[in-house]
């Protein structure tokens, strides 16, 4: 370092507080409910619950511009529906696999909606073109995105230019895209933060797949952030954590199904999310290919309806100082 030269330090420039309370915040960016964009967030469920599936879909919904899950997250009015570019990097998947698997989302879409012209559909196809983006890469060895020093290899270079200007990125499932320890904390601090530096140069929203652990399933807290595998550090650092898990029997009472049927329906909970109000469970049945769709809530006595949670907003009115504007001085 040169005798003129200055040393940069992060602390150089603290919040202008006379700014901040004197001008509107912004809306916060939702993604997803409650997954902003530039954060990242993690979906856990123990293998074969669906997650590829569900994940798929939410990369479908917003490359097009359409809801789902038929309409799972629907009264959330900040979910944007303008078609956006999303990332999915399938490592535990062949590409036969994903064929199947995006015919039959595509199909179930199209089927549930006869109104759709020709020109429809052909627009529904450019946009799922121009904006889908998936990668199978079952069997590739070098995935890792970190080395065995916790530093970020080529190929989180690589993936982090595939994902400039994405709305959401996917990676299933986490283990295969690092080498580190899932049960000490210090690897899944790396992991952690090499997750919110994805999310951060894209500006997309990251959701790492996750496997839960046994004890929770076993216990019945499948619903909760804790049931994530392995160290707590990896869901104590995202903001966003949604659980997938087999329904109870007073669930599968509440909806009138059948105890036979369970495996046909799996819930869907948001267990964390620092920037959206609590919202209940959902809960989603296999139909045709697999493809998850959303079960309305049974109107009977004694059962309660589904409540939503509205999600925080950042600026839906202006600052309660901005009469005070000219009040004080800047840093």
């Amino acid at each position: 370092m040169s005798a003129t030269s200055k040393r940069f330090s992060i602390f150089e420039r603290p919040m202008d507080i006379h700014k901040v309370l004197t001008t509107p915040p912004p809306v916060l960016d939702q993604v997803l409910p409650g997954l902003l964009a530039g954060t990242f967030g993690v979906c856990a469920a123990a293998g074969g619950s669906g997650k590829t599936t569900l994940l798929l879909q939410m990369c479908f919904a917003l490359a097009t511009g359409t809801p789902l899950c038929d309409g799972l997250f629907e009264d959330i009015d900040a979910v944007r529906r303008a078609p956006a570019k999303v990332v999915m990097v399938c490592a535990e998947e062949s590409a036969s696999i994903i064929w199947h698997r995006l015919h039959a989302i595509a199909a179930h879409l199209l089927k549930d909606d006869p109104s759709m012209t020709v020109d429809d559909r052909a627009e529904f196809l450019r946009h799922l073109q121009a904006n889908l983006v998936v990668f199978p890469l079952q069997g590739v060895s070098n995935l890792a995105l970190l080395d065995e020093d916790f530093a970020p290899t080529d190929s989180f270079s690589d993936l982090a230019d595939v994902c400039k200007s994405a709305r959401l990125v996917v990676l299933d499932p986490l283990r295969q895209f690092h080498r580190g320890d899932e049960n000490k904390s210090d690897a899944m601090n790396a992991v952690a933060q090499l997750l919110q530096q994805l999310a951060t140069r894209s500006g997309a929203a990251v959701i790492a797949a996750h496997h839960t652990n046994r004890a929770s399933t076993n216990e019945g807290n499948a619903d909760q952030a804790g049931a994530a595998r392995g160290s707590t550090a990896l869901s104590d650092a995202a903001r966003w954590q949604a659980n997938l898990w087999r329904p109870t029997p007073a669930i599968l009472k509440q909806y009138d199904i059948a105890a036979d049927d369970v495996s046909r329906y799996v819930c869907l909970n948001i267990a964390k999310a620092n920037y959206m109000a609590p919202r209940p469970l959902s809960l989603l049945q296999r139909v045709e290919g697999g493809v998850l769709a959303v079960v309305p809530p049974r109107l009977k006595k004694g059962v309660p309806t589904r409540r939503r949670g509205a999600p925080q907003r950042g600026a839906a009115n202006a600052s309660m100082f901005a009469d005070n504007a000219a009040v004080g001085g800047k840093r």
